[in-house]
């Protein structure tokens, strides 16, 4: 096979193939799992080998840098880093190019709460890109967008997992100018089809319709991982707030069972980076640099390139920041070294995944320390911190 055909199961679900096709004969749909992977029409396929040069699991070593510099980051606005799941460091990314007439893209949820890359040239169109989605998201055409943007001239930011960002330059056929890319520190992606299910389970449980979902809230405990989930009847709204950790979907994130298959060999969980600059929480800056330290969030930002460092130039305006060292930017970040480990349950995960009460089979399990530590006040969370 010599079309996309023969990438199966290493697919990321980027789309760049189907972007690229100049038949418009691939065509990226959802198996069982909820995962998008590409299908070929094999009898309108001219085997020019377009999607194959497209495709980033082809192209590993395209746009591959170490980091030359490491920053703590703080977002100078209490409003914009209050809406960040951590330092708010890509937001301020997304202003410095917006206020260029720039373009940027990256993640947002759609009126029914799916996740799917947006492109966005306003500050409300910004606002949705604010917080972490621990789900895949659909690129849909962005990377066409995107390449339209840098043909008249428009700077452009684009901001996603390693593998998307890899997905974007394969797709361009390398590098441009205006070329502005910001990579997530990523475990991993669970499947839209996993979270459509579980907000389904989270209306029928909290008895309203889902209004307002936030994986990284901070509105209750500050910085940490805790969603936020609001549900609106006829007659009331109702906010709840839980630790992601006691969650029944939060829990089978970070217990890594519910990821894309790819994930497992993800050839991008090093410090050889996709972006420009690479961006995540910094959780060790209570011990590293504890003046620096906030409860409102700190992100560690990675200078990966000369580009990056133009664009985080502009960027500090806007924050605080201190320089780290590389050690401490990755302290508590596994996936800059080795790629999420396979848990034997992702063989079983998914299976019963149509029935309608797939999420009230998932357990938490008793988990009494993360139960404890949820209870605690805040002021001495960030207190024990410092001591470990």
């Amino acid at each position: 096979m010599d079309n996309i055909s023969r990438i199966q199961n290493r697919c990321y679900g980027c789309r760049s193939c189907e972007q690229i096709c100049p038949k418009k004969c691939i065509k990226m749909e959802p198996v069982k799992e909820g995962f998008l992977y590409s299908n070929v029409d094999e009898k309108s396929c001219i085997h020019c080998g377009l999607c194959l040069k497209a495709c980033p699991v082809s192209q590993v070593s395209v746009h591959r840098n170490q980091p030359q510099q490491v920053y703590a980051f703080k977002n100078k606005s209490t409003k914009e880093i209050m809406g960040s799941a951590s330092g708010g460091a890509a937001d301020v990314a997304a202003n410095v190019v917006l206020k260029q007439n720039g373009v940027v893209y990256g993640a947002a949820y759609d009126a029914d709460f799916v996740v799917k890359h947006i492109e966005v040239t306003d500050e409300p169109g910004k606002r949705r890109l604010q917080s972490s989605k621990y789900v895949q998201s659909d690129i849909n055409d962005c990377y066409l967008r995107a390449r339209e943007a840098l043909n008249q001239g428009r700077k452009v930011l684009f901001t996603g997992t390693p593998c998307q960002i890899a997905g974007l330059y394969s797709f361009l056929g390398g590098d441009n100018s205006n070329l502005f890319t910001l990579d997530l520190i990523c475990h991993g992606v669970p499947s839209p089809k996993f979270f459509e299910k579980y907000l389904e389970y989270q209306q029928r449980k909290l008895k309203g319709n889902i209004i307002y979902y936030n994986f990284r809230s901070k509105d209750k405990r500050g910085w940490g991982a805790q969603y936020l989930i609001k549900t609106k009847t006829e007659k009331k709204t109702k906010t709840k707030t839980k630790t992601l950790s006691l969650d029944r979907y939060g829990k089978h994130f970070m217990k890594a069972d519910c990821y894309r298959e790819c994930c497992y060999q993800c050839p991008y969980a090093n410090i050889e980076r996709t972006g420009d600059i690479t961006v995540g929480d910094f959780w060790g800056i209570a011990k590293s640099h504890p003046e620096f330290n906030s409860p409102k969030g700190v992100s560690s930002v990675f200078i990966n390139t000369s580009k990056g460092q133009q664009l985080f130039e502009r960027m500090k305006a806007f924050a605080n920041v201190e320089k780290a060292t590389l050690a401490e930017g990755m302290i508590k970040q596994g996936n800059l070294v080795r790629a999420s480990e396979r848990p034997g349950q992702r063989d079983m995960f998914y299976e019963q995944i149509e029935r309608p009460n797939f999420i009230d089979k998932l357990h938490v399990g008793l988990q009494w320390q993360v139960r404890l530590k949820a209870m605690l006040p805040n002021w001495l969370i960030q207190k024990i911190k410092t001591k470990t």
